[in-house]
């Protein structure tokens, strides 16, 4: 295991692992379009729908890697804009919004099932860089972590109202 943090990060291992599966499902999705079509999405609504989710996307993906590319030579932990929405904005950009925002343009389920791929493809990645950036920044990193969400770009506090409302009932 690396124990230092590379520009790249997990992002080459990451679409090495995942490039076979995305591969096929583009190949399939190009030669029989209709297969895992769903039928609900093929309407203007979702359709620009899914233009706006990419859009945002795009933007969210743009200034990740800026603020990425200048932070990442200071070697301190980066926490600021996007990185403040959640730990890996990078990888959510394409997980939360660009491949999802696909998915709906062309109302298909194979591009779906993408994200899902690259979500676990990411999952099984990024332990590593977790664990070294622990390492490295001690308990910084222990407290970002506990405060700001690995791949959704919402706030915490809306995840932990959602809980403690859904408890309080429980407990009613």
């Amino acid at each position: 295991m690396k124990t230092t943090m590379t520009l790249g990060g997990v992002g080459p291992k990451l679409i090495l692992m995942c490039l076979p599966y995305i591969i096929l499902a583009l190949s399939v999705e190009y030669k029989y379009p209709e297969f895992l079509n769903i039928e609900y999405f093929d309407n203007v609504v979702f359709k620009y729908l899914g233009l706006f989710w990419l859009a945002a996307g795009f933007a969210f993906w743009i200034s990740s890697v800026i603020i990425f590319l200048s932070d990442f030579k200071t070697g301190k932990l980066i926490t600021r804009g996007t990185f403040g929405w959640c730990r890996n904005p990078v990888y959510a950009s394409m997980i939360v919004f660009i491949l999802p925002a696909f998915a709906l343009i062309y109302h298909s389920g194979l591009i779906a099932s993408i994200v899902l791929v690259f979500y676990i493809g990411f999952k099984i990645s990024i332990h590593g860089e977790s664990i070294i950036l622990g390492r490295t920044f001690g308990n910084e990193y222990e407290i970002y972590k506990k405060s700001v969400n690995e791949i959704l770009p919402f706030p915490r506090f809306i995840f932990q109202n959602i809980a403690s409302t859904a408890k309080e009932k429980h407990h009613e």
